[in-house]
């Protein structure tokens, strides 16, 4: 057991933190990465609304992304259409690729959600 303890020490003490992908870093990507971050987000925020739906909470923070990821289902967004709402985004508002990929991403998929 100390042993185990021992080497999730190590583990955590050389784990890098987390870096936040911005809109320039994700523009050098290969496209599937690409594709792959994007989904990834939004599958992060469907699991956090899924687990606050789950435990009958509302959490201001996540009610946010509640809207969004409503508003997928509605118009029934598949991800090869979230892609190309984001991809488009970035290309129209070059200004934001100093900004967190996750921010341009749901700033392209909340403004896709208000038309």
């Amino acid at each position: 057991m100390t042993r185990l303890a021992g080497v999730a020490a190590l583990v955590l003490a050389l784990a890098a933190p987390a870096h936040a992908m911005t809109g320039a870093e994700w523009r050098r990507q290969p496209e599937p990465v690409r594709r792959a971050y994007v989904e990834g987000v939004v599958d992060a925020w469907q699991g956090l609304v899924a687990v606050q739906e789950s435990v009958g909470t509302r959490d201001r923070g996540i009610a946010v992304f509640a809207g969004v990821i409503d508003c997928m289902r509605d118009r029934l967004l598949l991800p090869p259409q979230l892609f190309a709402l984001v991809e488009r985004h970035v290309d129209d508002n070059p200004g934001l690729v100093t900004k967190d990929m996750a921010d341009i991403i749901f700033s392209a998929l909340a403004h896709t959600c208000r038309r």
